[in-house]
């Protein structure tokens, strides 16, 4: 009668390590997505919010504006005539506005789910180099019999 180590009862079956093995990685994949879920759910209410304050305020900013562009160009009518105040007035705006829309396009926009990612991308990190052993110890040559008959004589000695 031959002994190896699924008889020995120190080392679970195969089928049984790999069974586990799914059972945790469907319980990380899970934790991860409700982790993102949460995640996006805060990220939008916050944005919503601010999204609405920012229109509000923007409706009231642009009107504002519209009266003190008005009368700036009403006041240069006086020194350079009213076609070319209105002209200078609309000019100096198209040339800020193209300034600032070269400043934010340089800018680079934060990715909405940056923690989950990082996290996903550990969790990825350690399954990888986990398969890596797994793999390792499967191609490793099997303990022989002898082996096997030691460790059971070692068993019984104690």
């Amino acid at each position: 009668m031959t002994f190896d180590d699924a008889e020995l009862g120190d080392e679970p079956a195969l089928p049984s390590l790999v069974k586990n093995v799914m059972d945790g990685l469907g319980t990380l994949v899970a934790g991860h997505v409700k982790l993102a879920r949460t995640e996006l759910e805060v990220s939008a209410k916050t944005f919503g919010r601010h999204l609405g304050l920012l229109a509000i305020a923007g409706a009231f900013a642009l009107l504002g504006y519209a009266f003190g562009c008005v009368a700036g160009a009403l006041a240069l009518a006086g020194v350079i005539g009213a076609p070319l105040a209105f002209l200078a007035v609309g000019g100096a705006h198209v040339l800020g506005a193209g300034v600032v829309i070269g400043v934010l396009w340089r800018r680079t926009v934060p990715s909405p789910l940056g923690e989950t990612m990082a996290e996903l991308d550990h969790t990825v990190s350690l399954l990888s180099a986990d398969a890596r052993l797994a793999r390792q110890a499967l191609e490793a040559p099997a303990p022989s019999n002898g082996h096997a008959k030691e460790r059971i004589a070692a068993r019984g000695a104690s």
